[in-house]
């Protein structure tokens, strides 16, 4: 019997059965492949653990699949196990290369693979999948396009940030419809994703994501199920795009005002809010954003929920409309020498979280 034939018989109504191959850690150690430090990379060995990730994603048989950072392709293998129509692999370490390729070979008869060597900042998702048509974005089925990782920490945060601005412009993985999102974080950093109002966690994160999506915890990994093992625990969560945003307004917009509001996290919201606007109208254009927005001055970031930090962002949404002239401002760039400048919070910010 062929090679083929054997792995075609391999092909099951619950998924795939790969023919025999070496372990993760086997190709770990044969190709001498070190985690690098400086690209935050923890290779995740339980076969039981990538598994429960994919199963996460939901349905993805004859689906669309992109995985950021393989690796050695642990998550890889459980995704070609769920037997998706192509699957996409994003990796940036050209020493993986051998690891992906032997996947690739593996899964060629019965699902496209294609390998990218690449930095996914850069990579144009829009033109991964060419045979998946657009899917209506109010449709209650979902396209079937999934995005999974093993998310370097190091970027996980500027990527998700990325995304979301695709995901309200409905562009890149977004162009397809309503793509969906199995990523692993810090523990910290997931559980402000999907951090409540009032939570300790709360932050531009937990508000930004909530705005335009359903992010769920799904489950925690201990940090002793990687390689090398990371001083935190790691969250996977997924996240579902809304049908309908609860914003229309421009996703830079919104993500600039979240950012300020919750720059000081610990003061009055009216601290960071005020420091949108030039010190010359400070004062005036502060208080009539507040009283736009009906919201409480005096409320600390963590208190105000997704409808009152968009009330905020519609009033100065609305403020620079009249105002043109004080969009471009950034209480951040080089003050002009003797200028007064009246709560810069410098020192304070908490914009990272």
């Amino acid at each position: 019997m062929s090679a083929s034939t054997k792995i075609s018989k391999a092909l099951t109504s619950t998924g795939i059965r790969l023919p025999p191959l070496p372990t993760i850690r086997d190709l770990v150690k044969l190709y001498q492949l070190r985690a690098i430090k400086q690209l935050s990379q923890n290779f995740l060995m339980d076969e039981r653990l990538t598994d429960k990730i994919v199963r996460a994603a939901g349905n993805i048989r004859d689906h669309y699949v992109l995985e950021v950072g393989p690796g050695p392709g642990g998550i890889t293998r459980s995704i070609i196990r769920q037997n998706p129509r192509h699957l996409v692999v994003v990796e940036k370490d050209r020493r993986f290369m051998p690891t992906m390729e032997m996947l690739a070979e593996v899964a060629q008869p019965f699902m496209r693979m294609d390998i990218v060597q690449g930095d996914i900042l850069d990579y144009r998702v829009a033109e991964a999948f060419p045979d998946c048509p657009p899917h209506d974005w109010m449709d209650r089925k979902r396209a079937p396009v999934h995005l999974i990782g093993n998310l370097p920490f190091a970027i996980s945060t500027r990527l998700l940030i990325n995304w979301l601005r695709d995901m309200s412009l409905r562009t890149g993985a977004w162009s397809y419809g309503r793509a969906s999102l199995t990523l692993t974080f810090q523990k910290e950093v997931a559980e402000r994703i999907v951090a409540p109002i009032l939570s300790d966690q709360r932050c531009r994160l937990s508000v930004m994501n909530q705005i335009w999506s359903t992010p769920e915890l799904r489950f925690m990994i201990s940090g002793r199920a990687f390689v090398p093992k990371p001083e935190v625990d790691v969250g996977v969560v997924t996240i579902v795009p809304l049908q309908t945003p609860l914003t229309q307004v421009h996703f830079d917009t919104v993500e600039k005002v979240v950012r300020h509001i919750f720059s000081m996290r610990q003061k009055y919201c009216r601290r960071g809010v005020a420091n949108l606007y030039p010190p010359a109208v400070r004062e005036e254009l502060t208080e009539q954003t507040f009283k736009r927005a009906d919201v409480d001055p005096l409320a600390r970031s963590f208190q105000l929920s997704v409808a009152e930090c968009l009330r905020i962002v519609e009033a100065y949404d609305g403020l620079v409309r009249e105002r043109p002239e004080i969009a471009a401002y950034d209480y951040r760039a080089p003050k002009v020498k003797g200028a007064a400048v009246e709560g810069d919070g410098q020192g304070e910010s908490e914009t990272d979280r």
